[in-house]
Formats: C-alpha cells, structure tokens, sequence
C-alpha cells in the first residue's frame, strides 16, 4: 500500500473516530450497561455464595465497588438524558427486583432454616442502595420531561 493511500484511510478512520454522532454514545451506553450487569451477577453470586457458606465473606468493599459502578451508569444515563442524547428506555426497575427479590429469598430460606443461614447487613445495604440509585434516576426523569413539556 502506498503511503498517501495509507495516510487518507488513516485519516478517514480519524475522522469517523472522533465524530460527535449519537450511535457512538449509544453504544458507549450500552456497553456500560453490560458491564453493569455482569458486575450485578457476580456480586449476586458472590453474596449468594457467602450467605449458603458462611466461611466466605463478601465484605464492604466489593459492595462498594458494585455500588460506584451502578451509580456510575446510572449517572452517565442521567447526563446523556439531560443532554438530550439518550434514546433507548431501558427499567430500571429491574435492578432494585433482582436485588429485593434475592435478599426475600435469603430471608425465606434463613427462616425456613431456622436461622442456621443468615444474609448480612451488607446484603441489605446493596439492595437500599441500587433503591437509592433507582429513585434518583426516576426523578431526574420526571424533572427532564417536565422540563421538555414546558
């Protein structure tokens, strides 16, 4: 290939990189969504795992980190909302049934069990959190449409 051929691909692949185009965002989007939810089934496995062997210990941190990283989809999707960038509706509900659902089951389980399996605190302050994150976005979506109707 000669080197001016090469250098107008290179610059053409420059150009429809660093353009400003919506489909590239959604797609950003999406991506963080997946990650999102692979973060979700890993920190639900784990905590399922600690809560039937109570030898293993999920602990604050991975909480934390499974906390920030939802928090941070959730933010992103708020900003790309207000900027009138996002496009695709995704529940949000989703999240806050998956996590109360699990900690109901734990707690049908612990009492069937006679307490002999017990979820932790940290299990209870994931699912309050990822509520938190939920009722946060759902405002912020309400502001965002009353805003655009006025």
């Amino acid at each position: 290939m000669r080197p001016k051929k090469l250098s107008l691909k290179l610059a053409r692949l420059i150009k429809r990189l660093s353009a400003d185009r919506p489909e590239y965002d959604l797609v950003r989007l999406n991506v963080i969504w997946l990650l999102t939810l692979l973060v979700t089934v890993g920190t639900l496995t784990m905590f399922w795992v600690e809560f039937l062997l109570p030898g293993y210990h999920v602990g604050l941190t991975r909480s934390f980190v499974y906390y920030t990283m939802l928090t941070f989809y959730v933010s992103y999707k708020e900003i790309y909302r207000w900027l009138g960038r996002h496009r695709e509706k995704r529940a949000g509900s989703v999240w806050v049934v998956i996590w109360w659902s699990s900690v109901f089951l734990m707690e049908i389980v612990s009492f069937a069990c006679r307490e002999q399996y017990c979820p932790l605190a940290e299990q209870y302050a994931v699912a309050l959190a990822v509520s938190v994150n939920f009722l946060a976005s759902w405002i912020s979506k309400h502001l965002y449409e009353r805003k655009r109707q006025s």
